[in-house]
């Protein structure tokens, strides 16, 4: 396979893996909301039971999503910020289906995402390679910002070249 085939298949899956994290939140709500890595962990195995990704795949796409959610967790608790604030460009540029999903995720989650704060506080890193949803990085080295419109593959730095990242609000 490609990297290019490769690239996409992750974009794809872990688009996916979130809007069945949608689903499965939204019908257990109505009995008790279950644990959000629970959430997580079932979207992987319907990723791998459908034979969309592998399982090494499925758990690499898994940590990406519990990483963004960590981080819009963080960014929730230490700002005190509505979630768009997290994504830090103009809204109407984002396809409104991963928006939409992407913030009932964040929204349903709640108290969870307060629990998921206290572990984030550690920084969350992104690196080159790696599949990210909608918002802006910073290169650690030199401060330059990536802004993603879409869930994209995170490429090293335009300017310095390095693959470390973090997330960053609205400058």
């Amino acid at each position: 396979m490609s990297e290019q085939n490769l690239e996409q298949k992750l974009i794809a899956a872990y688009d996916k893996m979130m809007e069945r994290i949608e689903q499965v939140i939204d019908t257990a709500e109505k009995k008790a909301l279950p644990t959000l890595q629970k959430n997580i962990d079932k979207a992987k195995l319907q990723a791998i039971e459908l034979k969309e990704i592998s399982q090494e795949e499925a758990d690499k796409v898994a940590r990406y999503l519990r990483r963004d959610i960590h981080d819009a967790a963080e960014h929730i608790e230490s700002s005190g910020k509505e979630i768009s604030s997290w994504f830090s460009f103009d809204l109407k540029l984002v396809e409104d289906r991963l928006l939409d999903v992407f913030v009932k995720v964040a929204d349903k989650t709640r108290l969870e995402l307060a629990q998921l704060a206290e572990q984030a506080k550690h920084a969350q890193q992104y690196h080159t390679g790696e599949i990210t949803s909608i918002g802006t990085l910073a290169c650690q080295q030199c401060e330059t910002l990536l802004h993603f419109k879409k869930t994209s593959r995170i490429p090293p730095c335009p300017k310095c070249h390095k693959t470390i990242f973090i997330r960053t609000a609205k400058r």
